[in-house]
């Protein structure tokens, strides 16, 4: 058997696009939570042995500006920088950088499985949000991926964070207290890296039965 007969396949590409908050209330302990939650996503996927499925992740932040903190890269060559907090909140723009990206098929592909899109915030958007959120939400790239949402404190704008989910079947995750930041990540990674190895990497699990699996698994997170 002729082994130059064989084709390698190429793995099938996941991203992540996380738009994080990083106005001025995200100040302290909020954004200090925040870079250790994702420094632990990031070290979390690294540290997969993933051969059909490729990780990308992207990092918006909006804080006094909506910027594009880190460009689509596979996980293997992510370099995670510290965010600082500072600013309004414009959520809007942030969104339209999101779905600008998605809807470019250099950079995400339509051979590869659906995005995952993780909305954090703290505080109520001031920039005009609801038109770019009902694009996003309803665009023909953009309405397909998978979406999560947390809402850190009693101030975060919740009908809207649902409004991004827009979907009866998953629920905003509220963390009242700092610690809880990191268990919304975890779980994020957990749904993820689960996704990505299983038969069908476009069908989400259910936020339930991550949640149960993050307490029996705390803090082993094995699969």
């Amino acid at each position: 058997m002729d082994i130059n007969n064989f084709v390698k396949t190429e793995a099938k590409s996941l991203p992540i696009f996380l738009l994080l908050d990083t106005s001025g209330s995200m100040s302290g302990e909020k954004i200090a939570s925040l870079n250790s939650a994702v420094l632990d996503m990031i070290n979390d996927f690294k540290n997969e042995r993933l051969t059909e499925v490729s990780l990308l992740v992207s990092i918006i932040t909006f804080g006094g500006v909506a910027n594009l903190h880190t460009e689509l890269s596979p996980i293997k060559n992510f370099v995670f920088n510290p965010l600082s907090a500072g600013g309004m909140t414009p959520l809007g723009s942030a969104l339209k950088i999101c779905q600008t990206i998605i809807d470019d098929k250099e950079k995400v592909s339509s051979k590869g499985y659906k995005p995952v899109v993780i909305l954090v915030s703290d505080g109520m958007p001031n920039d005009e949000w609801r038109t770019p959120l009902d694009n996003f939400i309803n665009g023909k790239r953009s309405s397909k991926c998978e979406r999560w949402a947390l809402g850190i404190g009693a101030d975060a704008d919740f009908n809207m964070l649902e409004l991004f989910l827009n979907d009866k079947e998953k629920r905003v995750f509220a963390a009242n207290e700092v610690l809880e930041i990191a268990k919304f990540f975890k779980i994020v990674t957990m749904s993820t890296i689960a996704r990505s190895k299983s038969i069908n990497p476009n069908v989400s699990l259910d936020f339930n039965v991550l949640e149960e699996k993050f307490k029996e698994d705390k803090p082993s997170f094995k699969f």
